[in-house]
């Protein structure tokens, strides 16, 4: 099959579409004709090798994790999808990814695969998966956001906190969303109360106090939030890091919790995503590259130009 590859860790320009076998699915296994993926900030991290654990280290080396796209066979005894299914999902942030998203096919399980909607293409479906799946499990799961709960979302135009919007105002929250004047609008679009232009104000100073701070940029600390959780808010973050283990460690005795998120693709995540895309979630989307291109789009969301995601076309682009 054809594939997106690095020969060794290098600069992301080493891509090149090379052929690499194409693997059977294994028992319980199945795999999937990829139409469309999307470029994550893991991606470039993977290529130049300066974070290795998300990847398996095998070369040639083919990154990405979103994936839309058709059950094109499935290994024995892979049960709840069929062949000719449409799927959406990520593959696994870890050493146990050996063959990326930014190729033909992939292998997966059905238990981390969600069923594309119908009237959702596979564009948005797969652009929806990783930032999708982050935001409700960091807060549904880690913030326990209900009916009422007041959520401050920091980097509300990014990947994640665009979703983030969305989600939280479908878990019933009152959301205030932290962006740069340019995306002001984008973040009013998106559903969210009430908006700060981080240039012009601080949003952790003033009397506003938060249940949850999703702070989906890993901009702020547990410590410079903490002032302004409510008495039994929760800081959650999206970048294991130094300040997040002393965090983890004041909010032992606190009543006000610190938090990560890690994201996990889990079939039932999947189908609840799907549900929320079915009826009107928004996925902004700033371009599509082919996946020969990747390269361009991952330096595009480096310099942090993009205003949403930004799509890969892998059926007709290698």
């Amino acid at each position: 099959m054809r594939a997106l590859a690095v020969a060794s860790y290098g600069k992301v320009d080493a891509l090149r579409v090379i052929d690499v076998p194409l693997v059977a699915p294994g028992p319980g296994q199945i795999r999937v004709r990829v139409h469309t993926s999307a470029v994550n900030p893991a991606d470039g991290k993977v290529v130049t090798g300066a974070v290795k654990m998300l990847h398996g280290r095998q070369f040639p080396l083919v990154p990405g994790y979103d994936f839309s796209g058709v059950v094109e066979s499935l290994g024995p005894g892979a049960f709840g999808v069929g062949k000719g299914d449409e799927v959406f999902g990520c593959l696994a942030y870890g050493g146990k990814t050996k063959v990326g998203a930014f190729a033909e096919y992939v292998i997966t399980t059905p238990e981390q695969v969600g069923t594309k909607p119908a009237g959702v293409d596979h564009s948005t479906a797969a652009a929806a998966a990783t930032v999708g799946l982050t935001a409700l499990q960091a807060l549904r799961d880690k913030g326990r956001v209900q009916k009422g709960t007041r959520v401050l979302v920091i980097g509300a135009s990014g990947g994640v906190g665009t979703l983030a919007i969305g989600i939280a105002k479908r878990l019933g929250a009152v959301v205030t969303g932290v962006c740069s004047a340019h995306a002001v609008n984008l973040v009013k679009d998106l559903g969210a109360d009430r908006v700060i232009d981080r240039r012009q104000h601080d949003p952790l100073a003033g009397d506003v106090l938060y249940d949850v701070i999703f702070d989906a940029a890993a901009a702020h600390s547990y410590a410079e939030c903490r002032h302004a959780l409510s008495p039994k808010g929760v800081y959650v973050t999206t970048l294991p890091s130094l300040a997040l283990a002393v965090g983890l460690v004041m909010s032992v005795f606190a009543a006000k919790r610190c938090a990560f998120v890690m994201v996990a693709s889990k079939r039932a995540d999947l189908e609840a995503l799907a549900g929320y895309l079915a009826h009107g979630l928004k996925v902004p989307i700033d371009s599509t590259v082919p996946a020969r291109d990747v390269a361009k789009g991952i330096k595009r969301m480096d310099k942090g130009a993009m205003r949403g995601r930004i799509v890969v076309d892998v059926l007709t682009g290698l």
